[in-house]
């Protein structure tokens, strides 16, 4: 709720903010779900299905999908013309969202946990680092968001406005108290235990992974270079998919904690009903900072990510054969160099 004076200084902020939302949302929307498709893709291929942490990312490209559609229905609905009508869509957008959330989120642990077992705990990585693990552990995510955010369905409710004509998505009210609770657990779900879960496990990681190129560089001599060669080739994968993964989880804390912040301050400063427009506009800008987050990151694999840039090569090459856009010879000339790491 705004305070009830708002000069023109809080209008053209307000304005800003509102010009800001709707630039960027439907933006951030078609570029992130474009991205995820193609990650998806790349990530599900022969080439990269059996990689490192290949099924969390599959998961993760799905599930931002699934937030940035939600997001532009709701978006639609509020900025361009009044669509969510109906009691089972207004349920279904807001399970939906609650459930996606909460899954990127804690993809994203699962990823950096595995890394942080690769890197820091070499010895347990056969163990824990498998595939069926990494089914198991996306298929138990699945079943506790399913289960924790039920309560969806019965506190969503449709707003009737008759002077204006729509309808709106809302909350029940008398489920009010209900839903603060709620909130804050969801709050610990979503950001206190994954953030700090995320930061502890990514500074270990980083230690440890500059402390192995120090300890191999002083080991490498031209005596036992070729000795250990293999060897080298095989620690040089692994920093590399650790320094893309960890880029990854960094840049989702580093968006994610503007708009935690704003969230927090929300449910301690309950006492406060009204916000001013300088209060508003920050809120948006976090906002705005937090959906870039479900769809950053496949430019983050095709900038720092080797084997996501020659699978995502690979994959061009023969779209382009299947279309009939080049012959056979100059695909196998061309993906040559390609075939050689797979």
């Amino acid at each position: 709720m705004f305070d009830d004076n708002i000069d023109e200084h809080g209008m053209a902020t307000y304005n800003i903010a509102k010009l800001m939302r709707n630039i960027c949302i439907p933006t951030i929307v078609f570029i992130g779900v474009f991205g995820n498709f193609v990650s998806m893709l790349v990530f599900a291929s022969n080439y990269l299905r059996s990689s490192s942490s290949s099924t969390f990312l599959v998961a993760l490209a799905f599930v931002d999908n699934v937030f940035l559609l939600c997001l532009f229905l709701s978006w639609f609905d509020g900025s361009v013309k009044n669509i969510l009508t109906s009691l089972p869509l207004c349920r279904i957008i807001a399970y939906s969202t609650y459930m996606s959330s909460f899954l990127s989120v804690w993809f994203v642990v699962g990823f950096t946990v595995e890394r942080h077992i690769a890197i820091c705990h070499p010895l347990h990585a056969k163990l824990f680092c498998t595939k069926v693990r990494e089914r198991i552990t996306v298929i138990l995510l699945l079943i506790i968001s399913v289960c924790l955010y039920h309560f969806s369905f019965w506190t969503t409710d449709v707003a009737i406005y008759p002077s204006e004509r729509i309808a709106r998505c809302s909350i029940d009210k008398s489920f009010i108290h209900f839903l603060n609770i709620v909130t804050w657990i969801d709050t610990v779900l979503t950001m206190l235990i994954p953030f700090l879960l995320i930061c502890y496990m990514n500074i270990r990681v980083a230690f440890t992974a500059a402390k192995f190129q120090e300890k191999r560089k002083a080991c490498l001599s031209l005596r036992d270079a070729k000795s250990v060669k293999l060897g080298t080739f095989r620690s040089k994968q692994q920093m590399r998919v650790t320094r893309t993964l960890l880029l990854v989880s960094t840049t989702f804390l580093v968006l994610n904690l503007p708009s935690h912040v704003s969230k927090l301050s929300s449910l301690i400063s309950v006492s406060t009903l009204d916000i001013n427009m300088t209060q508003y506009l920050i809120q948006e800008i976090s906002q705005i900072l937090y959906y870039f987050s479900f769809s950053m990151n496949f430019f983050l694999y095709a900038l720092y990510g080797k084997h996501f840039q020659k699978s995502l090569r690979f994959m061009y090459e023969s779209f382009k054969l299947t279309c009939g856009c080049t012959d056979r010879t100059g695909y196998l000339q061309r993906t040559m160099t390609l075939r050689s790491w797979v």
